[in-house]
């Protein structure tokens, strides 16, 4: 502990040292703006999730212990989150910098840690670090309490590089290589999978008084060792619809579709859970998994104070004898919410969330869930 408290003060130190030293013509070049939300959220739990941070469908129980499906009342503010963005003009135009992170670390008590989520340099059309990945479209998300959001969301957070261009009459495009997980089952535990050709991925996207609708796609190159320690390779590929359809003044429907081979990980519900490929024994081969999904929402504004978001979700994975009984088949999610604000940068919300996962061998489970949010912007 002391240990860190010196590398904290040691740190601080040799940046109030560069920070005057600094040449007082360059230093009027910067410009610094900080900016986040303090979040508390209240759980209440009907049935199924032992998570209580966020709603994922792939961990709703088949078979509940006793303490899974009674009510159960959780409260967490580690969602809250930090901005630090940095503007830095230069004779060649301006570059950006941005960081950004909450506490919503794996250690899920009340000493959870700092967490990256974005950290990237933006300079023109050219973006370097990490952030949302280009495969579907974040911003088309609606706003929800659940952490998790839909189970089909676009979720990674990857390290890039990407060109992003604006074209003429609401056109634009955006082309990035990504450093996605390969996010498969190996064959040996000691023998990692990696990647020899990163993800790339390029989404065109038309805007217009009616709304935005964003095409994309993707294709990677895994490479793995089999069984007999061999090294092969399995082709990754993909594609997504992302769209924002307006209907009167702000309120408007959110439409995502998502599909292909080893796009697994890309979505909320599966991505971190080795769905992208799983091995074939009686072959030697990496079998790329079939992945679908999708979601429809409804934004409405009531007034300058109320709003809404109805959501309906599906994920499905292909079925195959080379995944467990119980392993992930499909899953739906459902939710409603309102939010209220009655100040510009506070926010109240209550919420409930509805979900079932169906495995391989067919057996189902559901989960309930009531959520209440207060949070402060600033």
């Amino acid at each position: 502990m002391m240990r860190k408290i010196t590398f904290l003060l040691l740190l601080l130190l040799l940046s109030i040292i560069a920070i005057s030293q600094t040449d007082s013509t360059d230093s009027k070049k910067l410009s610094f703006k900080f900016s986040g939300f303090v979040n508390l959220n209240a759980i209440l739990d009907f049935n199924g999730l032992d998570r209580y941070d966020d709603f994922t469908t792939s961990d709703i129980p088949i078979n509940p212990a006793p303490y899974e499906d009674n009510f159960r009342l959780h409260m967490t503010a580690r969602q809250s989150r930090l901005n630090f963005l940095t503007d830095y003009e230069t004779q060649y135009g301006k570059i950006q910098a941005f960081v950004s992170g909450d506490f919503y670390s794996s250690n899920t008590d009340q000493h959870s840690y700092f967490r990256l989520r974005e950290a990237y340099l933006k300079y023109g059309n050219l973006l370097l670090g990490q952030t949302n990945t280009t495969f579907g479209n974040p911003n088309i998300i609606p706003a929800t309490i659940d952490f998790e959001g839909p189970n089909s969301a676009p979720a990674l957070r990857n390290p890039m590089v990407k060109f992003e261009k604006s074209l003429t009459k609401g056109w634009s495009y955006t082309l990035a290589i990504e450093m996605r997980g390969t996010d498969i089952e190996p064959f040996s535990q000691t023998i990692k999978p990696f990647l020899t050709m990163p993800c790339f991925v390029g989404n065109i996207t038309k805007a217009g008084d009616w709304g935005l609708i964003t095409l994309s796609g993707m294709a990677d190159i895994t490479r793995y060792f089999n069984s007999d320690s061999i090294a092969d390779k399995s082709f990754g590929f993909g594609g997504a619809v992302s769209a924002i359809i307006n209907v009167c003044k702000k309120n408007h429907f959110s439409i995502f579709i998502i599909g292909g081979k080893g796009v697994a990980n890309f979505t909320s519900d599966l991505s971190g859970l080795e769905y992208n490929g799983v091995p074939n024994i009686s072959s030697d081969k990496l079998h790329m998994l079939n992945c679908v999904g999708g979601f429809i929402a409804y934004t409405q504004y009531w007034n300058n104070k109320f709003s809404s978001n109805i959501i309906a979700s599906f994920l499905e994975l292909e079925k195959t004898d080379l995944l467990e009984p119980l392993d992930f088949r499909y899953s739906k999610y459902a939710l409603v919410n309102l939010f209220y604000s009655p100040l510009p940068r506070i926010q109240f919300g209550i919420e409930y969330v509805y979900g079932q996962l169906t495995v391989q061998n067919k057996e189902n489970g559901d989960a309930n869930r009531l959520q209440f949010l207060a949070q402060f912007n600033f």
